[in-house]
């Protein structure tokens, strides 16, 4: 796509890379790590973008989003932070101006939890721990003591 004509020649910016851009910061906004595969797949097929060159020639780009949301969340002040930061994020990046952010909220879902059987063995694992730790301590103070009777006897 011709982004600007320049004394120097032509700047080009493919949509590709809008479309990058806008995943990376839909990433960003979810605190994802974006070198992670999974993060990445699923951002792709939620970021969609479009492009349109208006009849004065200006380029604008349109983005649609189609996430979930965590269960407790407030969904309008969740959707308009993530429309602010992907706005402003591919202007900044890219100097194309975004006409419109559609954020569509399809699902809602809860934080996934450790089964209770899980837990159940932390604590049992917590508890064996202990003992052991309060044993070398006392082995250390009886070494300690005798270290210290051998030097009173020299």
């Amino acid at each position: 796509m011709d982004f600007e004509e320049t004394d120097l020649g032509r700047i080009e910016i493919s949509e590709a890379v809008i479309r990058d851009i806008a995943i990376h910061s839909y990433i960003e906004f979810l605190k994802f790590d974006p070198k992670e595969a999974k993060a990445r797949k699923e951002a792709k097929s939620t970021v969609d973008i479009d492009l349109d060159e208006k009849v004065d020639g200006t380029k604008t780009v349109k983005i649609t989003v189609n996430t979930k949301i965590k269960y407790g969340v407030s969904i309008p002040s969740h959707a308009r932070k993530m429309q602010e930061k992907l706005k402003n994020d591919v202007e900044s990046f890219s100097g194309i101006k975004v006409e419109d952010v559609s954020i569509t909220i399809e699902d809602v879902y809860e934080e996934a939890q450790k089964p209770a059987m899980f837990e159940e063995e932390e604590e049992f694992e917590n508890s064996e721990v202990k003992p052991e730790l309060e044993e070398s301590k006392s082995e250390e103070t009886v070494e300690e003591t005798e270290d210290e009777d051998r030097e009173k006897e020299v």
